[in-house]
């Protein structure tokens, strides 16, 4: 009786899991089924069943080993996994005539209760619905479409407005259609249940082709569709009419495919079958992209003719691409599927950013510039860059967690080791990409106003001195947040791996103070560095003396000043040893001359002289701007041996006083020549032992000497 009820319960638990697919009997159950069931149904009986299923069977066969499964590896049942992928494709292929045979006859089913008439019809609404919405659509904006093409496109923004707004209006036209469509599909409550759902996708199929055309035509619009030509993807107008239709193309081999392979699923197809279908689109996606490629790479007539490396570099480049393709999709077709999301995430990563940089500095350059000039990145096309560089790579994170069944909110919230660390991991990712954007537009900021600091003027105004002070202590402040940035987002990162950075902070500070007592000249230097800048002691490009050392300041570090000297060397000088500073650079300059001449001379005629020269060279249009006092003589200085010395003097803006000079030296001989001025003569007396002091003899001396 018990082994009865055993045999009960196992026929019981083998019939339960296909009580889905086998129709309930209708017809009287024979008299001994009725009475086991009976006999289940009673209280008594499913008490004692209870009890002994809770039981466990202590009884085995004597000798009997445990099973033990077979060791596993994770690259073994990876191979074993696309071998029986391989393997079901193989058997699936020779019924593929069936199973499209079986396909057609449930479509011919479906479709008896309308007809084939009944069916084109429907189709046939539906199309003028949408068509008709376009025509609607059009007729409605043909004065907006006039607007469009009278915008003013003289500068880049109004380029962009122009360009987006007849973007904007496509995709208006696009989504009138859609909605017409769709309404029109609902609409109809005539259609056949299987047929309803396939036209259902490709209706879907078709409005993701309008889409993806009007984005490519937003990107890269045909010649003579645009006013200029503008596109957002730098590229001649053949090269975007090429990559328009092989783009176009690629979108409806796949949203046709996709649409195929779900009515395929529809009909009854076997999984393979339908892995098979998608395979073969998927050659003929293939085949466009290695027509692309080929033709793409293809070198004009005269680079070919220029340079015959070209041609050979081409068909390289060309082959490594088609051969990266061809694995691609060999990875796809034989069932690698991770391993191709990878590849293809990897390649498209590249290609989508290095196409989203292009397009930034190409939308950002001034309408008319060559497309080779190189200008100063702002900080907004740095921000833009960068943050269309942080999407992308957002972006390729997300799709391939979702290629690869990877669920983030569980991963995010699991407590395993191996959930942690790829939290870890993504998260300093993040925090990375996210200091490399502050990072990016910080210095953009920083280089900018530096670029504009050394292209001050000579002129000493209170903004450009400002300015000046900012140069020097710029690039100090750039250097300086750099290394905070990336002390910090290493820390964080390191933080969001689960990395405990106390001890490394606590260790960090035990090193500053040992490194702080063994490097005191070091720490002498920077802190005097500050305090240089706080007093405002120099500036870039200032001309300093300290000590031996002089020479126009160049640069900085956290502990030394670059100095060029005026005959090429550059002294590389700590702030330590710097000491006192003798700045040559700031404000004015009062520059002092002394003229010797003849006691015969008339004084007066040439103080009036002097005067007048003076007053020529502050009226000078290449020294005006640097004069700030003419020069004028002083007096008299003294009698000497040989004549009477004067004293000039005049004022210059700082480092321009030798340029003066020079041309009253020049202009003053030339006026004493012509109005009977003479200077007294002067020679240099030197001894073989070396030079002496300098020897002033009058000419009459020496004539005295020679005659006697």
């Amino acid at each position: 009786m018990r082994a009865l009820f055993l045999a009960v319960f196992m026929l019981l638990g083998v019939m339960l899991p296909a009580r889905a697919d086998t129709a309930p009997s209708k017809e009287q159950l024979p008299p001994n089924i009725d009475a086991i069931l009976s006999l289940l149904a009673d209280p008594g009986v499913q008490q004692w069943l209870e009890g002994h299923r809770a039981t466990p069977a202590t009884t085995q066969v004597p000798g009997a080993p445990t099973p033990v499964p077979p060791p596993s590896h994770p690259l073994a049942d990876y191979v074993s996994a696309i071998r029986a992928h391989i393997y079901g494709l193989a058997r699936a292929l020779p019924t593929l005539p069936d199973q499209f045979a079986a396909a057609w006859s449930i479509l011919v089913a479906d479709v008896d209760d309308i007809g084939p008439a009944g069916l084109v019809g429907l189709v046939g609404a539906l199309g003028a619905a949408g068509f008709g919405a376009a025509w609607l659509y059009r007729r409605a904006t043909s004065g907006f479409e006039a607007h469009i093409a009278r915008l003013p496109v003289n500068t880049r923004r109004r380029q962009l407005v122009a360009h987006g707004s007849r973007s904007a209006n496509e995709l208006g036209r696009v989504a009138i259609i859609a909605a017409a469509g769709v309404g029109t599909f609902l609409v109809l409550d005539y259609w056949p249940d299987t047929v309803e759902k396939i036209v259902l996708a490709y209706l879907l199929a078709f409005i993701i082709v309008l889409v993806a055309r009007v984005l490519f035509r937003f990107l890269l619009p045909p010649p003579g569709s645009d006013a200029n030509d503008f596109r957002i993807v730098p590229m001649d107008g053949d090269s975007a009419k090429f990559w328009s239709q092989r783009l176009g193309l690629l979108v409806v081999i796949l949203a046709v495919g996709y649409a195929t392979t779900l009515s395929l699923n529809l009909l009854g197809f076997s999984i393979e079958a339908r892995e098979i279908v998608a395979y073969s689109f998927g050659l003929g996606v293939l085949a466009v992209g290695i027509d692309t490629v080929r033709r793409a790479q293809q070198p004009t007539i005269e680079d070919a003719g220029t340079d015959e490396g070209t041609v050979v570099r081409s068909k390289t480049s060309a082959g490594l691409l088609s051969a990266y393709l061809v694995l691609l999709w060999c990875l796809w077709a034989f069932g690698a599927v991770q391993l191709f999301w990878l590849a293809t995430i990897a390649a498209g990563l590249v290609w989508a950013n290095a196409v989203a940089q292009r397009s930034v500095v190409h939308i950002l350059r001034r309408p008319g510039a060559s497309s080779v000039d190189v200008e100063t990145s702002s900080a907004g096309a740095t921000l833009l860059g960068r943050s269309i560089r942080f999407i992308l790579i957002v972006s390729a994170l997300l799709l391939l967690a979702w290629a690869w069944d990877i669920d983030l909110i569980t991963l995010s919230a699991g407590d395993t080791p191996s959930r942690r660390a790829a939290h870890g991991v993504i998260s300093a990712v993040i925090i990375l990409l996210v200091a490399d954007l502050v990072w990016s537009v910080t210095r953009t900021l920083i280089d900018n106003q530096i670029a504009k600091v050394r292209d001050t003027a000579v002129d000493q105004t209170e903004q450009s001195q400002r300015r000046s002070r900012l140069g020097t202590l710029l690039p100090i402040l750039r250097n300086f947040l750099w290394a905070t940035l990336a002390v910090v987002a290493i820390l964080m990162a390191l933080s969001a791996m689960g990395v405990a950075i106390g001890p490394l902070i606590a260790g960090a500070g035990i090193a500053g103070v040992a490194i702080g007592f063994g490097a005191q000249t070091l720490v002498k230097d920077v802190l005097s560095g500050v305090f240089y800048l706080l007093d405002d002691a120099f500036r870039v490009g200032e001309y300093i003396e300290s000590g031996s050392y002089k020479g126009t300041v160049e640069s900085f570090s956290l502990r030394s000043v670059k100095l060029r000297h005026n005959r090429g060397p550059i002294f590389t000088v700590p702030f330590g040893v710097l000491g006192a500073v003798q700045n040559m650079s700031r404000d004015w300059v009062i520059e002092k001359l002394s003229l010797t001449i003849t006691y015969d001379s008339d004084l007066e005629k040439a103080r009036k002289l002097i005067k007048k020269i003076g007053l020529e060279l502050a009226e000078d249009p290449e020294l005006k701007a640097i004069t700030i006092e003419p020069l004028k003589m002083q007096g008299v200085e003294d009698f000497a041996d040989l004549g009477i010395k004067l004293t000039l003097r005049f004022k210059t803006k700082p480092g321009q006083q030798t340029t003066v000079r020079r041309r009253a030296l020049l202009m003053i001989k030339t006026a004493f020549d012509e109005n009977g001025i003479k200077l007294a003569k002067s020679v240099l007396a030197q001894s073989s032992a070396g030079p002496q002091q300098e020897a002033v003899v009058s000419a009459a001396a020496q004539q005295k000497e020679a005659a006697a």
